[in-house]
């Protein structure tokens, strides 16, 4: 690292990607524990590599200095790679900083994520500047975005095959070019339903219900639309929309365009981005829903679940979560009104702002809107 690099770390507050620490201790047990929660934390928490840097006042960023011959490199490594699982790859440096000695410890991000105490199986991450124990669902969502598990096959085990619609799906069949009949050997095959082993008992998956149940969110509650209302007095101040992904896109859509109508507005972007959010949104965050703030100059579309990859270096900024959902869509969105509208080199489409929020694992995309009586 060399020291523009340290002095750019050194003017930031601490965070989920950056510790800072007066000395390194790795004497004891206890201590040898602090350090691999620490650097556990670190990499499982979003965004790409982080550093631990040691010599240096957490809260008046007062540059103490460390002795070069108490960081040692092996002994760090040691501790790290024998304490988390999968490992975590990191690098040890020193640097002579205003004539002292700072320690750096970089922890690079990997795809092999969530990662885990070894001794006693817990898995920790960062949240603003302490670390604290994973919750199961951030568990189950770091895991899917590593390709792990995926979340629309898993079974709802309280549904049975009665919440599922039939006509939904004999036409699903059809346009697939299946046979119409539906057996259960058909709908397991194609993901719709799952068996649990031990019983033998069939049910609806999590992109069963979310794509053809009579009402998913009996069972998946989270699975909505919230839109508010901030600039129509003859609408509703709220609206939740509900139904299969299809209906409930259909439902909020047409109920924003009615608070819309003294607005101008790219009807199909706004059509576009929200069928991407409900589709790519993070299922496991079952406590956020997607949602909906028509403003007054803009319409806010924020999604559950974080660009994960390449954010800001492509033009389609949504990490493509829930591929199974997303290859089901397209065949269920006959008239082509969702996922096939690709604005991305209109100017409409490069006025919309994008903003990726790490810390609350949310993405939200902003997009203006003009009164028609100041349409010049």
């Amino acid at each position: 690292m060399d020291i523009q690099k340290l002095l750019l770390l050194l003017s930031k507050d601490e965070g989920p990607k950056l510790d800072f620490k007066v000395k390194l201790i790795v004497d004891t047990e206890s201590s040898k524990k602090e350090l691999a929660k620490d650097v556990c934390a670190i990499a499982n928490s979003r965004g790409g590599r982080g550093y631990i840097i040691f010599g240096i006042e957490d809260k008046t960023k007062k540059i103490i200095g460390i002795s070069k011959d108490e960081f040692d490199e092996e002994q760090i490594q040691q501790v790290v790679s024998t304490r988390i699982v999968p490992p975590v790859p990191i690098s040890v440096e020193v640097i002579n900083f205003q004539d002292k000695n700072i320690g750096v410890i970089t922890i690079y991000s990997t795809e092999q994520k969530p990662h885990q105490i070894r001794e006693t199986g817990s898995f920790y991450i960062r949240r603003g500047s302490t670390t604290d124990i994973m919750h199961k669902e951030e568990i189950a969502s770091m895991m899917q975005d590593n390709g792990l598990i995926s979340y629309e096959l898993l079974p709802v085990i309280k549904a049975s095959l009665k919440d599922l619609d039939e006509e939904k799906i004999k036409k699903f069949l059809i346009n697939s070019n299946l046979p119409p009949d539906i057996n259960k050997d058909i709908l397991a095959s194609t993901g719709i339903i799952t068996i649990e082993r031990e019983t033998g008992e069939y049910h609806p998956s999590c992109g069963g219900l979310l794509l053809f149940g009579k009402l998913p969110q009996n069972y998946l509650p989270h699975s909505l639309i919230k839109v508010h209302n901030n600039i129509s007095l003859s609408c509703p101040q709220n609206y939740i929309a509900t139904g299969t992904l299809i209906e409930m896109l259909d439902n909020a859509c047409n109920f924003i365009f009615n608070c819309l109508s003294e607005y101008f507005f790219p009807k199909q972007i706004i059509e576009n981005l929200l069928s991407k959010a409900v589709i790519y949104r993070d299922y496991f965050e079952i406590y956020n829903c997607v949602e909906v703030n028509l403003n007054k100059n803009s319409i806010e579309i924020i999604n559950p679940g974080a660009s994960t990859k390449g954010f800001g270096k492509s033009k389609d900024v949504y990490t493509k979560r829930n591929m199974w959902l997303y290859l089901k869509f397209l065949s269920l969105d006959i008239d082509k009104k969702y996922l096939y509208n690709q604005y991305t080199n209109s100017k409409e489409y490069k006025n919309i702002k994008f903003y990726n929020i790490l810390s609350r694992n949310l993405f939200k995309a902003i997009i203006p809107i003009v009164k028609k009586s100041k349409q010049s």
